[in-house]
Parts: C-alpha cells; structure tokens; sequence
C-alpha cells in the first residue's frame, strides 16, 4: 500500500484525473498506454514460496556479502543472455554493450538455432531481420514488428551470419542491427482442454526470491523452480549427480520415466559470477505446472552442480523469457503450452508478497487487482521483457537520465540501474550516501525515498515502490541508516532491471501473443 502523502502529492501532480477505486496505487493520466477493461478470468493459480532472507539478516540487518554475489550471479546471467540470444539468432541484440569480452560468446551452434529457427536466410524482409522458420519458431506465425524498435533496421545484407559473428568477436562495435519484435500468436484457448492456472510461490525472506513447484515425467515426480523472467530454460538435478549440491536437493531421474528422451547433441553448461556453475544434458519430458502439461518439454538435466546450490531452497530453475535467449536453444516451457492449446490466454501473471504470493498461468487472478486499473506497454525487444521507462524521486522526474529501458525480471531481487544512473538517481534523495563498494547505497530509515517508474511513450501513470519493498535493511542493528533498492552496477546490459523489489508493488502480466507488460494495482 502506498502512504497516503505519497498518494496526496502524486494526486496533485497528476490531477484532474485519478482512479476511481478506494485505495489507488497509480494515478492516471491521459496517455497512449492502453487501459483495458478486465475481462473474466478462469486460471490456474500456482503458489510461490519465500523462506528465509539472504539479503536482509534475522535482526533486520543487510548482509552485504550476499548482496553483492546476488548481483554477480546477475551479471553473468545477462551476459549469457545475450550470448544466447546471438548464438540462437546470429544478431546481436540492442542490450548488449558496444564492446564485450569474446570468452561470454559461446560457439556459433547451428543445431542451437534449428531447435528454435532456422538459419538467418539471406535478403529477408527489412520488416523482420529473421527468417519466416525462424519467426514462427522463436516469436510465433505473424512476424509483425512491434512499435518501440530503438534504431531502424538496415536493408538486408548477403553476408552471413557466421562471417558476422566472427567479425564480432573481434571486436563488438555499436549495435548495427537489431532483430524485430514479431508478435508471438500461439493460439491458446483453440483447444477445449485450454484454461487457465495458478501456481502458488514461496517467498524466499524478504522478496530476494520467489519459486514454486512443477512434476515432471510420467510418474509426476515434483520439484521447486525458481520463477525466473529474465531467462529462459528449465533445468533440474540429475539423479546422477552425487555431489553436496545436488543431495541436497530432489533429483530428476529419466529411467522412471516412460515419457523421458535423451536429446543427443545438446548440453546444459552455465557458468555463474560468483563462481558456481552447472552442466549437464538435455532430455525432453511431459512437465506438469499448475494442472496444465507440456509434453515432450526440453529441460537441462544438471550432472553437475558446484557447492554454491547446496543452499538453495528450491531445486532448479525455470526461465519465462523468450526462447531466444534459451542456453539450450529450445522453447521455455509456458511458450509450450501455448503452441499446444493448453492456456486460455498466452498470458501469464505474478503476484508478489510477503505472503500469499501466486503465478497465474492463462490469464488475470481479477481478485488480487483493482479492475480497470491495468495498463499495458509495449516490449521493446526480444527476448527480454524490456519496456522504455523513466524514474521518478518525489516530486520529481529524474531528468538527467531521460529515457532508458528497463528489464522486468523477477529473478533479480533487487533494482539495478547502470552505475552512472544510479549515482544521478540517489543524487535526487536527500542524505544519500554510497555503501561499500559494490553499488548500494543508504537513505535515512525515518524518511524513505518516495520512488516510482513510469513507462511506455506517454510517461501517464506513476507506479511506486513501496517504501517496504524498497529497504534491503539496516547497516547494523540500531543504526539509523537503511540500505535502498536501487543499485548502481555495469552487469553487462545497458538497462534498468526491474526485480523483485519493484514487482512486489504491483500486479504483473506478461502477455506474448501482444508482446506487452501489463501493471495492475494491487487490490
């Protein structure tokens, strides 16, 4: 809930026009965003746990080591993101930086890119940089651009996309092309078993993360996932695996499965910055989430996993980005049960919380949002779910940073901003001050930032962070200082990402037959 001098002073920034629900959390103007009429929703609902914190301390206390590992298992993650996304594609994506260390692109791989799309074709249509194959295979049939491209498309080039990547490596330069966001329009809801779903979500402490259960293979054996849309596989233990890391955990073992494949050709290999890592196979498998079945599912089957996942609450992972950005080149699973009929809507949503927290999978939960507030905004780039986006301290748009696109990851706990923004963004509250070296800094506890983003073309709606969300805890116990939200790191990706410290202050759906972001306040 947002305090109610936040909701007077934004009431007066924004007015005449305010929501007409009891207890707002967005003010609205008149905008190009699109404000949609909620339609009924018949879901699956799946529960998201949150044990205990590793951010924040018992006593209330931010741990800082924990806080800076989080964003090097974040920088790599990103980097490999966008590795992945020109290993599948043969284009670099607008995110990446202009120079990158050639170590984080992996070999060029031709059975990568078949799995989700066929090679870059020569002279394609200037309207899609990607081929018809691989159009309907990585972003669905239509190929229609989005609105929001940051730069033109060139005309096409005969050069091929292996001669291009090796150019690359040598040297990356200012992002000479960037690949159309085609509509994804798999066709949910065609099949009369299609519905809609809801997955539960634990809460691991204070939002740093988020995970729930899926069962995969004929004998449905369950496993906990940590709901990532910041990337995009699914990978789990291997019963083969008899290291730390893996005992600790539910392991996956195909040979009780009669459903099981082994996909030869294909490895899971992930390297992570705090120094972890898992590799593995790759096996397809009926997967079960929420009550809805994916069959034949590709996942990553980890043979190996270093010591860094022993204390991991849940078992593996789950990416709900575009399949673009895939490490093993294959399609993430809610994509699947799209293209299968299984969903109502190809549209998923989150609800964040100390407790209570839920994915919804086919739709809108319309008990856990106000109706009529939901606004959606267009992604600007795949296969991210990246919106073009500017922040607001009080009062005031921080207009030094103009507009930068921003990240909706709920596999970050925290918000990132590159390290210069972050200094101009903190430079706009009142007694700020940097802590330790890696980005963070500190705000007095008594009076907390009032902070919020807004997004699309027309900036119209305001939607805030609450001050709960947004205090990672005390520098130590009794001080008067706390530890803001808003981190200052270069992670490899020129954005904002928006994590969990954000999303916990709003109702979130992700829709990839429109490719759109839609925020919904809270009910």
């Amino acid at each position: 809930m947002r305090p109610a001098l936040l909701l007077a002073y934004v009431a007066v920034l924004l007015a005449p026009t305010t929501t007409a629900a009891p207890t707002p959390k967005v003010q609205r103007t008149i905008t190009d965003s699109t404000l949609v009429v909620d339609a009924s929703d018949a879901g699956t609902t799946i529960a998201l746990s949150r044990p205990s914190s590793r951010l924040t301390r018992r006593d209330g206390t931010i741990d800082l080591g924990e806080a800076e590992l989080h964003l090097a298992r974040a920088r790599a993650k990103f980097a490999r993101g966008l590795a992945n996304f020109e290993a599948n594609t043969g284009e670099r994506h607008f995110l990446a930086p202009a120079f990158a260390d050639p170590s984080l692109l992996p070999p060029f791989d031709g059975s990568a890119q078949e799995a989700i799309g066929e090679a870059v074709e020569a002279g394609s249509d200037t309207s899609s940089s990607a081929s018809p194959a691989r159009r309907d295979k990585i972003f669905g049939e239509s190929g229609i651009r989005l609105h929001g491209i940051p730069d033109p498309l060139p005309a096409p080039s005969t050069e091929s996309s292996a001669a291009k990547r090796r150019a690359m490596r040598k040297r990356w330069v200012p992002n000479p092309k960037v690949i159309a966001n085609p509509k994804f329009t798999g066709k949910g809801g065609s099949s009369s078993t299609a519905k809609t779903g809801s997955v539960g979500l634990t809460n691991y402490g204070d939002g740093t993360i988020f995970y729930g259960s899926l069962k995969v293979g004929s004998q449905g054996q369950a496993f906990t996932v940590n709901i990532d849309t910041g990337s995009a596989d699914l990978w789990l233990p291997s019963a083969s695996c008899n290291s730390a890391a893996c005992n600790a955990h539910t392991k996956y073992d195909p040979s009780t499965s009669t459903t099981s494949a082994l996909v030869a050709g294909k490895n899971l290999n992930i390297q992570y910055g705090d120094g972890s890592s898992t590799s593995g196979v790759v096996y397809t498998d009926n997967v079960n989430f929420g009550g809805l079945t994916a069959t034949a599912q590709s996942l990553g089957v980890a043979t190996s996993m270093s010591s860094g996942f022993q204390s991991d609450p849940y078992d593996g992972l789950l990416g709900m980005a575009y399949g673009s950005i895939s490490t093993m080149g294959t399609t993430p699973l809610f994509q699947n049960l799209i293209s299968q009929g299984k969903v109502a809507k190809s549209q998923f949503s989150t609800y964040l919380a100390a407790s209570g927290s839920e994915l919804y999978l086919g739709g809108m939960n319309s008990a856990r949002y106000v109706a009529g507030s939901t606004h959606w905004y267009p992604v600007i780039s795949q296969g991210y779910w990246t919106l073009a986006a500017k922040a607001i301290v009080a009062k005031n748009t921080v207009a030094s940073l103009g507009t930068f696109n921003a990240l909706v990851d709920t596999g970050t706990s925290v918000i990132v901003a590159p390290t210069a923004s972050a200094q101009q963004f903190w430079a706009s509250v009142p007694n700020a001050a940097p802590y330790g070296s890696g980005g963070y800094w500190t705000y007095l506890c008594a009076t907390p930032p009032n902070i919020a983003f807004a997004f699309g073309t027309g900036f119209g709606e305001l939607w805030t962070v609450s001050p709960q969300a947004f205090n990672l805890g005390r520098i130590s116990t009794g001080s008067d200082r706390c530890v803001g939200a808003v981190v200052g790191a270069d992670i490899g990706i020129n954005a904002w990402v928006l994590g969990d410290t954000f999303l916990q202050s709003v109702y979130t759906t992700f829709d990839l037959s429109t490719n759109q972001v839609g925020f919904s306040t809270l009910a």
